[in-house]
């Protein structure tokens, strides 16, 4: 099931997650990058520190702007052909259907990546 606000109780520990994500910058109409992990608190800190060399690296794409979370392997794989089959239009209809401030999430998902670790120690 996919939810764009995912909470600590929606995934037990030994369940796997897998995230889909948006990331943009501050320019209006600027580049969008679509991405897909099995941790976004990690994959956003390596985005973040500039340790991935890829599109977003050279664009600095740095605001996370979206993302859906997924309990569902199989489910999970045919969104993503889904989505990256879109064209830019409905990519953008998609961000602003939860994101209407194209706020940036990062900090919200660090946040929560921190806590779940801070109750596991």
């Amino acid at each position: 099931m996919p939810t764009g606000k995912p909470s600590s109780s929606d995934v037990s520990p030994n369940q796997k997650e897998y995230w889909l994500y948006m990331l943009s910058n501050s320019k209006p109409n600027g580049p969008l990058y679509l991405g897909d992990t099995n941790c976004l608190a990690t994959r956003m800190q390596e985005h973040l520190e500039g340790k991935r060399r890829d599109y977003a690296h050279y664009h600095r794409l740095d605001r996370l702007v979206y993302f859906e979370v997924w309990d569902d392997e199989e489910k999970f794989r045919a969104r993503i052909r889904r989505v990256r089959n879109w064209p830019r239009d409905m990519r953008l209809l998609l961000i602003e259907s939860l994101n209407p401030d194209w706020t940036d999430l990062s900090e919200e998902i660090l946040t929560k990546e921190s806590e779940k670790v801070g109750k596991v120690a």
